[in-house]
């Protein structure tokens, strides 16, 4: 049976990846462009999921995060975003089975189990790959790109 925290990287790395993946499906000259006023463009949804994840990571392992990258391109958004994966799945690997138990403060607040903590970076890009597909459909794909690869 997989550990909690084996699972825990699994879905952290595939949600990043299907993240960058479905974002390859809007336009080139659309991932910049933000529904409504307040929506965020594909681009701004990558780069807040690398510093939420980045900041996660640090959050788990207790060290202190790395300084967010500035001025991307799409190519190195996703790169960033992956990198961003792995850096958790580090953090995870970097407590125990004990510590997994106890509960880890989080910045905005809230004491939560770390059992769960190490499951939000998947959950927050998660969230936010349904904002991306929304924006493609907004764009006019309509196509269920998750079961063509």
């Amino acid at each position: 049976m997989q550990s909690i925290s084996d699972l825990a990287k699994e879905i952290t790395m595939d949600t990043a990846q299907t993240l960058c993946k479905d974002a390859t499906y809007i336009p080139e000259e659309k991932l910049d462009w933000s529904p409504m006023d307040y929506g965020k463009s594909a681009n701004a949804l990558l780069s807040e999921c690398a510093k939420a994840n980045f900041g996660i990571a640090s959050v788990i392992s207790g060290k202190k995060p790395a300084a967010p990258k500035e001025n991307m391109d799409f190519s190195e958004l996703k790169s960033h975003v992956i990198d961003s994966a792995k850096e958790v799945c580090k953090a995870i690997d970097s407590i125990s089975d004990k510590d997994l138990e106890g509960g880890i403060q989080l910045p905005w607040g809230p004491v939560m189990p770390a059992s769960r903590a190490i499951f939000l970076p998947a959950s927050h890009m998660s969230y936010h790959d349904g904002q991306i597909n929304y924006i493609q459909l907004l764009l006019g794909d309509t196509k269920f790109h998750w079961i063509e690869e």
